[in-house]
């Protein structure tokens, strides 16, 4: 991925952003893994703690609702140390919370620790997408579909291991150590190779360039640190947008081993391949993102994303009546592919938009952006949790599918205003 001339090599932006590229790569990545390593160990968490599904779903809810705390520090962290910095420390503490879950004896335990698993979360997130940013921007063309195709790929890597674990009967505690050491080493390589702060003097020798189909316009002068009014509401459309996609990511890291193993009646070696299926593809979509955004429109990817995310929760939904053993299991993981594809541009693309609205110090519109789709991150796994104890496991890909109801009505509008406004100044 970070070759030279490669898709994120330094032959658009410069022999100087390969060990930024190389620094943003390494913390997506570690921070996708560790998602990724403890999610097919859900199942085998929730019944060593006895819980139900209400009660998981409530415990579960613990991490976004850190999250929401995180995501009001980051700005503030990112004003006294540079975004990268922050990002290191972040996804260290980040992978020690991870491994310490699997040691949780009693139910407080576990829901405080994804409470701080939650928060270095949220500032890991603003941060290292932040640091991103700043590259894609220096390299002059589009790259954070890329670096969040990366954190695909570690969610990946994390979930086979953690689903090879599980089919071997592994320990949890073991698995889940010696992911935390890993993705805490990978995120401490990063440190050496980061952006230094904006506006120091290593940033202002480094090479600008303008490139016209860049998909980011330049950063203005920081004026706010506060958003108000219509900036405001423009911030909380975008983290709207954001949640729907962040809706399907949800039920992929809370849901889908569960979902397999009650639904489709899955075994312990495949209830992670539901995490696989959504993240495998929407690292194939990320992959292929920045070139799709550039060639037909952020606007139109985003609504084409959103109807595939209603096809694919659809198509779980309907089989999970109609269908049973081998036929049932292809379809559903079938389906959850089709979502993650869907939603492989949208959250990128919202993270872009906001961190370009203008008028506000650095990192205030993702911080905004982040809050609002981890606020309903701390929403979704209670609402799951009651759909599954009254309705039943095989209703809970309703919010999924209305998440892609959500990205068809508002992607057209705010994915579109870049472009829109670039359209704009070229005709002036």
């Amino acid at each position: 991925m970070i070759a030279t001339g490669g898709p994120l090599g330094p032959r658009g932006g410069g022999t100087g952003l390969r060990g930024p590229v190389a620094a943003t790569v390494l913390l997506f990545v570690a921070n996708g893994a560790i998602f990724g390593a403890i999610v097919p160990r859900l199942p085998d968490l929730k019944s060593a703690l006895d819980l139900g599904p209400a009660g998981f779903g409530l415990a579960m809810a613990c991490f976004p609702a850190g999250a929401l705390v995180g995501g009001l520090l980051a700005p503030a962290l990112m004003r006294r140390r540079s975004d990268g910095a922050v990002a290191v420390a972040a996804m260290v503490l980040t992978s020690l919370a991870a491994a310490l879950l699997a040691l949780s004896p009693v139910v407080g335990a576990f829901a405080g620790l994804l409470l701080v698993f939650g928060v270095c979360d949220a500032v890991t997130d603003v941060a290292m997408n932040a640091h991103g940013i700043r590259v894609q921007l220096r390299h002059g063309r589009s790259l954070i579909n890329r670096f969040h195709a990366v954190w695909s790929l570690g969610a990946v890597l994390g979930a086979t291991g953690g689903s090879f674990a599980a089919g071997i009967g592994a320990s949890v505690v073991v698995q889940m150590s010696a992911a935390g050491v890993a993705c805490a080493l990978a995120a401490l390589a990063a440190h050496p190779l980061r952006l230094r702060a904006a506006g120091s003097s290593g940033e202002r020798r480094a090479p600008q360039r303008r490139v016209s189909r860049d998909p980011v316009p330049q950063r203005q002068s920081p004026q706010r640190r506060l958003p108000g009014g219509r900036t405001l509401l423009l911030l909380v459309a975008f983290g709207l947008l954001a949640s729907s996609a962040a809706v399907v990511e949800d039920f992929a890291q809370t849901w889908s081993a569960l979902y397999l193993r009650e639904v489709a009646v899955a075994g312990a070696g495949v209830a992670g391949f539901g995490f696989i299926a959504v993240q495998g593809a929407q690292l194939i979509g990320r992959l292929a993102g920045d070139r799709l955004v550039d060639g037909i429109g952020a606007a139109h990817v985003g609504r084409t994303g959103g109807m595939c995310v209603v096809a694919g929760a659809g198509a779980a939904l309907v089989g999970s009546f109609v269908l049973d053993g081998p036929a049932l299991l292809t379809v559903v993981l079938a389906g959850f592919a089709l979502a993650g594809w869907g939603i492989a541009t949208v959250i990128p693309g919202a993270m872009v938009g906001a961190d370009s609205v203008p008028g506000l110090s650095p990192g205030t519109g993702l911080a905004v952006l982040n809050w609002v789709m981890r606020l309903g991150f701390l929403t979704a796994p209670p609402l799951v949790g009651l759909i599954a104890e009254h309705a039943g496991m095989r209703w809970t890909v309703a919010p999924v599918l209305v998440g892609g109801v959500v990205i068809v009505l508002l992607a057209g509008r705010l994915l579109g205003r870049e472009r829109a406004s670039r359209a704009r100044e070229v005709r002036a």
